[in-house]
């Protein structure tokens, strides 16, 4: 039990790993008397939360609760193990981009945690969760199949805490039954990190991939970036490519041989009220009460939302400042993050039932979920203060 009121202690180095390296140390603070001693390894994935224990005015960071977060760990063994590897088992085309990231001489030099957070996410789209394991030339993984089946099911894996009503899946899983869940990634970075850098990364490697295997569907060539307001939005632009101010251009992040293959593929950045259901009474730009068209289909949503990208499928869903990467209030029994999963759709009330969301954009967010193909992609960041 530590002692009441401890303070954490100053450190005469308080950076101790470099930005562009993996890091290899950490601090460890003594419960006791906050002192700190360099642990000679990496941090472990996890988090800190208030609990009823430890909650109060008078809280300091040795009162809080810490969680590891078992999956992220997992993938963290198995993605430096396949970087070593030279990205093994990858196409052609993601093993050039991947490599051609990792320069040090890049005009803009990508920090780590951009490249780890874009390495995790093609590992496992393009070769895990695909049933392509073997292409790694591994055969044993930290995150094994098996585990990584139940959570494409939306099953606790065999890592999940006991007695926990909350576990980390890859899939959100829709109220209703009769819909396509939607996999979902998610990356959650420290603020001033790069986020809208490893977006633009992502939808690189998509659309370069899919423009050298025009007739595959396996990499997309339609993005849908939704972010949360119209500032975002505009700073979100810079991620199509035909704009000047680009940032495949800016950052450097295509060789110039896989540039013109950027203009193959399409992004549309828009705001997620724009999920909400359109009134049944609008007619143009007014809404007249007796003008009444009737609820909106599932077709006409989907063309509205997406315009000529509800023509190219697969298409992968970007979600800046994922909405729903949240911890329950320290009264609740359960105290999870999800990680794993970003949210798509507008945000909803942390205690909203399925009846409730049913009528909300929620609803009819789900139903151009259904309307997508089964291979799309949900990728969430989130921007997390450090």
């Amino acid at each position: 039990m530590p002692a009441t009121g401890i303070l954490i202690q100053p450190v005469d180095q308080p950076i101790i790993c470099k930005p562009y390296d993996e890091p290899n140390d950490h601090y460890v603070y003594d419960r006791e008397t906050g002192e700190a001693s360099r642990a000679g390894f990496r941090r472990p994935a996890g988090y800190h939360y208030k609990s009823d224990r430890v909650g109060g005015a008078q809280l300091r960071l040795l009162d809080e609760e810490r969680d590891d977060l078992p999956l992220v760990n997992l993938l963290r063994e198995d993605v430096r193990r396949w970087r070593e590897a030279d990205y093994r088992g990858a196409s052609n085309v993601t093993r050039d981009l991947l490599q051609h990231w990792s320069r040090p001489d890049l005009s803009r030099r990508l920090f780590f945690c951009q490249r780890e957070a874009v390495e995790t996410i093609i590992y496992l789209a393009e070769l895990r969760v695909p049933g392509r394991s073997s292409r790694t030339g591994f055969r044993n993984f930290a995150l094994s199949d098996e585990d990584l089946a139940r959570l494409l099911n939306g099953q606790p894996a065999s890592f999940a805490r006991p007695g926990s009503d909350y576990a980390q899946t890859l899939i959100d899983t829709p109220f209703d039954a009769s819909l396509i869940p939607l996999r979902r990634f998610g990356c959650k970075m420290a603020t001033g990190s790069g986020k809208t850098v490893v977006m633009a990364m992502l939808i690189a490697w998509a659309f370069c991939n899919r423009a050298r295997n025009p007739r595959s569907d396996e990499f997309p060539n339609a993005v849908l970036v939704c972010c949360p307001n119209l500032t975002i939005n505009e700073r979100l632009q810079v991620l199509r490519p035909e704009r000047a101010d680009n940032y495949y251009e800016a950052f450097d992040l295509v060789p110039v041989r896989y540039r013109p293959l950027l203009q193959f593929g399409r992004v549309l950045v828009t705001n997620w009220h724009q999920f909400a259901p359109e009134s049944e009474h609008k007619e143009g730009d007014k809404t007249h009460a007796v003008v009444n068209k009737g609820p909106e289909t599932p077709g006409d949503f989907a063309g509205r939302i997406l315009g000529d990208l509800a023509r190219r499928m697969p298409i992968m869903v970007l979600n800046d400042e994922g909405h729903h990467c949240w911890r329950p209030a320290a009264s609740n029994s359960t105290f999870g993050c999800a990680i794993a999963c970003a949210s798509v759709s507008a945000r909803t009330p942390k205690q909203s039932s399925p009846t409730e969301r049913s009528g909300s954009a929620y609803g009819e967010m789900a139903r151009l979920r259904a309307s997508l193909a089964s291979s799309s992609h949900a990728l969430g960041v989130r921007q997390r203060s450090c």
